[in-house]
């Protein structure tokens, strides 16, 4: 048994442990160093070596770029409780709600929020910035409703789904890698992403977010037996003296300016979210007691997000040293199927084993993507097949967005992953495999 393949037994072992670890609560700084620690160990590499250069290095990377835009989110997300503006957002959506005279309101509630969601990461918000933006809104109308919480992560993972890779021209980082290494646009194969989107993912996840709420109404399931601590941040919020409800068009002023400034100026994410904070705090000065107070509070559970995830990029990085990860990207071609099954399959198994999405299509494009357009497959149908593919098996549990969700939402891997497996893994993952049976009915 050769080296290489030690090496990937061992990032196997090591993810199911990182996995197993995440889903049990250990701390997101701990857990990804013992799973790295297991893999340098069973692959026989230097250990102190490979802690201090290669996990070092990634985690270092990613605090470098990402620690501000997640710290600068926080700080938004709070300012927009604490001024009372995502209370009067919520309050809104209530009435236009309670105004409705069909369905379920809390399935009616649900879908409005996806919409929501759609609208806003279509529009450029990418995932690490909009659950600052909207979980404010979210816990409010939830807990108006009586919806249980863990629900939230079903309502983020829909909301993000179609939006990311599949509509056309959509400005996601998911539909702009592929360009660069097959000169596409993101406009690639518009009728083969929509069709896959309007056809199989919007109709599953709508039938699977009314199943599970059906579930937890027929045990009356209620907010607070998830949300009970993230209603700890509303008595929060309310004790902090808000009064009456304000104007809906007033509170979204700051959300629409940071829309603006990432979206038409071109502003980067902390800059963005930094002004979008100054504006909430400037239209609603007098109803906010101690803003240090609550910029220092979640400046710190910011920072913590932000550390907990380097961590796990950091098991990234070990892994992508390893003989057995050479093994993996050497063996991509040999995946049994047609080549564009090959494709769908490679980038969910880089995706799946790097935790990113955008990891998952920048390898396999590079390893294959010639070797592909050189079979006479176009361009823009690999651009958007692996753009498709790369939403799959990458929101495994050491994802860092499905931890920057886990850990704003206050929820455990216990309470609520199973929504994300089912809307952010499964269904995006069968969605590669039905995007190429589209492909060879000819649409494109």
């Amino acid at each position: 048994m050769g080296i290489g393949f030690i090496s990937l037994i061992a990032i196997v072992v090591g993810l199911a442990l990182l996995v197993y670890l995440v889903c049990k609560d250990t701390s997101l700084v701990v857990a990804p160093l013992l799973a790295s620690l297991l893999v340098l160990l069973i692959s026989g590499m230097d250990i102190v070596g490979g802690i201090t250069g290669a996990y070092s290095s990634s985690m270092g990377s990613f605090i470098s770029k990402n620690m501000l835009i997640i710290m600068m989110g926080s700080i938004f997300g709070a300012m927009m409780g604490e001024t009372g503006a995502a209370q009067d957002i919520a309050h809104s959506m209530t009435g236009v709600i309670d105004r409705l005279k069909f369905g379920n309101k809390k399935f009616t509630a649900m879908m409005i929020l996806t919409a929501v969601f759609m609208v806003l990461n279509y529009g450029g918000i990418s995932g690490y910035v909009i659950v600052f933006t909207m979980v404010p809104i979210c816990k409010r109308v939830f807990k108006e409703y009586d919806i249980p919480w863990h629900l939230y992560l079903a309502v983020h993972s829909f909301g993000s789904l179609v939006t990311q890779a599949m509509l056309p021209g959509t400005p996601a980082v998911q539909n702009l890698i592929p360009i660069e290494y097959l000169g596409t646009t993101p406009m690639a194969a518009p009728w083969l992403g929509t069709a896959t989107a309007v056809v199989f993912c919007i109709p599953v996840s709508i039938i699977y977010c009314y199943w599970a709420l059906r579930r937890t109404e027929k045990v009356q399931e209620d907010f607070l037996k998830t949300g009970n601590k993230i209603n700890e941040t509303i008595l929060e919020e309310d004790n902090a003296g808000q009064g009456q409800h304000g104007p809906f068009l007033k509170a979204i002023i700051a959300p629409v300016v940071v829309l603006i400034l990432l979206n038409v100026v071109d502003m980067n994410a902390p800059f963005a979210l930094l002004l979008g904070t100054v504006t909430a705090l400037g239209l609603y000065f007098k109803q906010v007691k101690s803003p240090l107070a609550a910029v220092s509070k979640s400046s710190l559970s910011g920072s913590k997000i932000a550390i907990g995830i380097a961590s796990i990029v950091g098991f990234g990085g070990v892994v992508a040293q390893t003989p057995g990860y050479e093994l993996l990207i050497s063996g991509l071609q040999s995946i049994p199927g047609s080549p564009l099954i090959q494709l769908v399959l490679a980038v969910n198994a880089v995706a799946a084993i790097t935790g990113s999405a955008s990891g998952g299509e920048s390898i396999a494009l590079e390893t294959f993507g010639q070797h592909y357009m050189s079979m006479g497959y176009p361009p823009e149908v690999l651009h958007r097949l692996t753009a498709i593919s790369s939403l799959g098996l990458d929101s495994l549990p050491h994802n860092g967005s499905v931890v920057n969700q886990m850990e704003y939402t206050r929820l455990t891997y216990a309470q609520g992953y199973f929504h994300v497996f089912m809307i952010a893994c499964i269904i995006p993952f069968i969605a590669g495999f039905v995007a190429v049976g589209f492909y060879s009915m000819g649409i494109i």
